[in-house]
């Protein structure tokens, strides 16, 4: 596992720098919260991690919630 500390709007590059498969992006820093981008392909699949368990386990997610995340994960 790698731990990283970045600050706001500074970016992680996953893969190949001259071709990454994506880029994590620090967003914004609210006490013990942090909001991060994720610029991936669409066809790859990014969960958080207690919907990913959920799904490797065959169960349904629960519907999303109404609020400012547009209904995605």
């Amino acid at each position: 596992m790698l731990a990283l500390t970045r600050r706001v709007g500074e970016e992680v590059v996953i893969g190949d720098p001259k071709d990454p498969q994506g880029v994590i992006r620090i967003v914004e820093i609210q006490g013990d919260k942090v909001r991060l981008a994720f610029d991936f392909p669409r066809e790859t699949a990014i969960n958080r991690r207690e919907l990913a368990d959920q799904k490797a386990r065959g169960e349904k997610p629960p519907a999303p919630k109404s609020g400012n995340n547009g209904g995605k994960q």
